[in-house]
């Protein structure tokens, strides 16, 4: 079957939201006439969640699952999803609707219509917000973004876990995924030309638990290290050198 998108999201014990999602994100493409796939990439939940996808999927040809009992993590699931996705043209979203879902037409026709390789949900560009984090997250997540723009000066939210990608950037790269910051790691490593971002409102998950964990700043700092390395030793400097430039003459 041919599909025009895969929207990838990535679960652990997400029962009282992954039906809502799944739903709320055909609607929404049905209603723009995107033929999407919805590719469920679950880390091997505990509670009901696989239950409910099995069972939403019995009437929905378009919806698929794929169960991970390895290398838990945001980063490796997105990663395990991209790879596997039907269509190339690929929108990862979290399921505890912190990301608004009714944006993801406006990431499909970004991609598909105005040539660019990248599209991400900024909080940190005019009009991008977050709402109801506690202040250490904030803290936290604006810290990393600052370090990040050492290395992707012209990306303000390199860290976002709300994005769309054209999967050909991806061809002939080694992505070493880990931690919560996936899109920072396609940044880092995939051959794009161009990235676009587009405002979004966060807002704190109002069901389940948050998946962050006590590791989130060392895996980040594991993985700057790990794309300065690729740029300067494996690919002989690419994707920071021409992030600069276009800082410089942006």
């Amino acid at each position: 079957m041919h599909f025009d998108l895969t929207v990838i999201i990535p679960t652990y014990n997400e029962e009282e939201n992954i039906e809502r999602m799944i739903i709320t994100v055909d609607s929404i493409c049905r209603a723009h006439d995107i033929n999407e796939e919805i590719l469920i990439v679950d880390d091997n939940s505990n509670d009901s969640t696989i239950t409910i996808v099995k069972k939403l999927m019995v009437d929905r040809p378009f919806l698929h699952l794929i169960i991970r009992t390895k290398n838990p993590g945001l980063s490796p699931s997105l990663y395990d999803g991209i790879i596997n996705a039907t269509a190339d043209l690929i929108q990862c979203i979290d399921c505890d609707f912190s990301h608004p879902p009714e944006k993801i037409p406006i990431f499909y026709h970004i991609i598909k219509n105005e040539g660019y390789d990248m599209v991400i949900g900024s909080r940190y560009v005019k009009g991008g917000e977050v709402i109801n984090w506690p202040v250490l997250r904030r803290v936290l997540s604006s810290g990393a973004a600052l370090l990040s723009r050492l290395l992707i000066p012209h990306v303000k939210d390199s860290g976002s876990g709300f994005f769309a990608i054209n999967r050909h950037i991806l061809t002939g790269t080694l992505l070493s995924p880990r931690g919560f910051r996936m899109g920072f790691e396609i940044l880092g490593k995939a051959h794009w030309t161009r990235v676009h971002e587009i405002p979004i409102v966060f807002k704190d998950r109002e069901f389940g638990q948050s998946k962050l964990k006590g590791r989130i700043i060392f895996d980040f700092l594991i993985q700057c290290g790990s794309i300065i390395k690729y740029n300067f030793i494996v690919r002989k400097s690419t994707n920071i050198i021409r992030a600069w430039t276009l800082f410089l003459h942006g």
